[in-house]
């Protein structure tokens, strides 16, 4: 694929990974859930674009033309928009008002874009207004403990934080981690066993449904 891609950690609290994407050539991508949901800069056809994106279930095509390019700032799954909480974002994109040739509007504050190189000063500046929050529940759950998903104010956290069920999450970060294994060439019974799928074809059927690709594929894809 003619494609630069470029992704980096962060010391934000509120922030899973930045990444810095340009498409040298035509191109057809897939986005896939990760229990993250984003801030995304895009330059299309000399125009730049602010979009704000919600937590997904499934995959989604995107398609892309040479010159194309993005910035994106991936939140942790605790983080929301408390004027926008994961609730209403589900599933969806949506584009942000230009205040300028450098800002936009989010929630009626101006806000300047940000770059790859300074988004950690854009997410402390969301933090100090009060634009995003953490929801200590829901990190609580993510960090520590996965396991009591039946309790009604965990629900209640999860629905309002991720627009999710805890244990929706729970399906997409494990598969995320299946495929990091598969990546790294773990066999595949071997990662079927550690992380808790009842056989193969459980892990295979989780990886299609969420990732969009079977165990094969990941695994042929990081060798190729």
């Amino acid at each position: 694929m003619d494609v630069k891609w470029e992704t980096r950690r962060s010391d934000s609290p509120f922030v899973a990974r930045i990444n810095r994407v340009t498409y040298i050539g035509d191109a057809r991508t897939v986005t896939t859930p990760d229990g993250t949901w984003d801030v995304v800069i895009r330059s299309r056809l000399g125009r730049v674009e602010v979009l704000l994106t919600g937590q997904i279930v499934q995959p989604i095509d995107l398609d892309y033309e040479q010159g194309d390019s993005f910035v994106s700032i991936a939140f942790k799954p605790d983080v929301y928009l408390p004027q926008r909480p994961g609730s209403s974002m589900i599933n969806r994109g949506v584009f942000q008002p230009l205040a300028g040739k450098d800002s936009f509007w989010l929630d009626n504050v101006r806000l300047e874009i940000p770059t790859f190189d300074n988004a950690e000063h854009f997410v402390a500046r969301l933090g100090s207004r009060g634009l995003i929050a953490r929801d200590r529940v829901v990190g609580y759950a993510v960090e520590g403990n996965l396991t009591h998903l039946g309790d009604r104010t965990l629900q209640r956290h999860f629905a309002r934080v991720t627009g999710m069920t805890g244990k929706t999450l729970q399906q997409i970060l494990r598969a995320n981690r299946a495929a990091g294994l598969l990546e790294h060439g773990a066999r595949v019974v071997d990662v079927a066993a550690e992380l808790g799928y009842s056989d193969q074809s459980h892990l295979t059927n989780s990886l299609r449904r969420i990732l969009g690709r079977t165990p094969g594929e990941i695994a042929r894809a990081a060798i190729g």
